[in-house]
């Protein structure tokens, strides 16, 4: 099987599968045990959040532990908002119509509960897919209390201005001399990919996922910058700087420590530029298929992303039919246990027909040129062949 779904989740990397096996074999007890077994362990899991507060420039007890992106945006976002509704009668939230649905439904769930008092508004974001920052100020009230914006979206790719985004964000809390709003960003996409340092305020919260950066399934973080007004959405316990009650795995925080790691490394540049040179390759052959159309933005675009529709095409058919024939791509999201639905983000940028009949091809570090050639070879097949 050609894996070219990598947006969904990254092919663990040997280096990463390596460093785990070897946490796992050292048998460790509770890393919140006070005992010396327990404090063994948690040297693991402080290792890994020194490394995660490095990689991003923020402190180290800014870094919270999650189980991945989903439960970091949950936290991010209701945490937010249920904080500021103690205080607030009414609350707005500004996101946009193309974010990951661990976003827009915890959102949407806020707006069921308290109809009266939480509000949402939407940022346009046109056929490019990225945000006019620009378009931030003339919606911003003081009911603001959150913005999120996803740094690098899963589907189309697109890459958002987050530090023009923020800019005016800080411009007009100092101008209000107001804490709020807080910005967001949901940011599992982006650091394989894009080197951000939150030392400088860009975002007061920010989501990454294990499984999006070839490490393991099960673990990611959330950043809190100092002062971030937030409350925990679980309780049973003081762990995490009482934000995310349970136990830490040691095992996952070193696998998660290790991806980062890796994304340090020597070669990783290097590996991009190749991701770059056979994701171009392929895009030019599918964009000379007639009827076959790009979704997004070409240039503010993650460099392993393609997102296309095709006249006449049924992505449901469509990805049987490469599945069939060896190759492993999606319509966009993962997460709704298998069920096909047309893509909200391609729907958003370029409406329910192209929506229909999108498909998303995400490379990995692993892609070979061989495989691009049977990719090549299977699109120009199936494609003509279902169109």
């Amino acid at each position: 099987m050609i894996y070219v779904d990598a947006q969904a989740s990254t092919p663990i990397d040997p280096r990463v599968a390596a460093a785990i096996e070897e946490v796992y074999a050292a048998e460790l007890a509770n890393p919140h045990s006070t005992h010396m077994a327990g404090q063994t362990a948690m040297k693991y899991v402080d290792d890994a959040r020194r490394t995660i507060a490095q990689f991003f420039g923020v402190k180290f007890n800014e870094v919270v532990f999650t189980s991945g992106a989903t439960e970091a945006n949950n936290l991010a976002i209701q945490g937010v908002v249920r904080k500021a509704l103690q205080s607030m009668e009414r609350v707005e939230i500004i996101t946009t119509p193309i974010e990951h649905s661990a976003v827009l439904e915890p959102i949407q769930a806020l707006k069921d509960q308290y109809p009266e008092r939480v509000h949402v508004r939407y940022l346009s974001v046109g056929e490019s897919g990225v945000v006019d920052a620009n378009e931030l100020s003339e919606v911003l009230s003081d009911s603001t209390v959150l913005i999120s914006v996803m740094h690098a979206n899963n589907e189309i790719g697109t890459i958002q201005p987050i530090r023009d985004i923020a800019r005016l964000i800080r411009k007009w809390k100092a101008e209000q001399g107001s804490a709020y709003p807080y910005f967001h960003s949901d940011g599992a996409q982006a650091p394989f990919f894009i080197s951000e340092n939150l030392s400088y305020g860009p975002v007061d919260l920010y989501s990454i996922s294990g499984h999006k950066i070839y490490g393991p399934k099960g673990v990611g973080a959330l950043i809190v910058r100092e002062g971030t007004a937030i409350q925990p959405l679980f309780y049973g316990g003081g762990q995490e700087y009482e934000l995310r009650p349970g136990t830490v795995s040691p095992e996952l925080a070193h696998g998660l420590k290790a991806a980062l790691d890796c994304i340090q490394s020597a070669d990783h540049d290097a590996i991009v530029t190749e991701m770059l040179t056979l994701r171009n390759r392929l895009l030019g052959e599918l964009l000379d298929i007639p009827g076959v159309l790009l979704n997004g933005d070409l240039e503010s675009r993650l460099p392993h992303n393609i997102n296309i529709s095709v006249d006449g095409l049924s992505s449901e058919t469509a990805i049987i039919q490469f599945d069939l024939a060896g190759v492993a791509l999606s319509a966009g999201s993962a997460c709704h246990s298998g069920a096909f639905e047309p893509s909200h983000v391609v729907e958003a940028v370029a409406g329910p027909d192209r929506a229909k009949s999108a498909l998303r091809i995400s490379l990995s570090q692993f892609t070979t040129q061989k495989e691009i050639d049977t990719v090549i070879h299977s699109s120009q097949h199936i494609l003509k062949k279902l169109s």
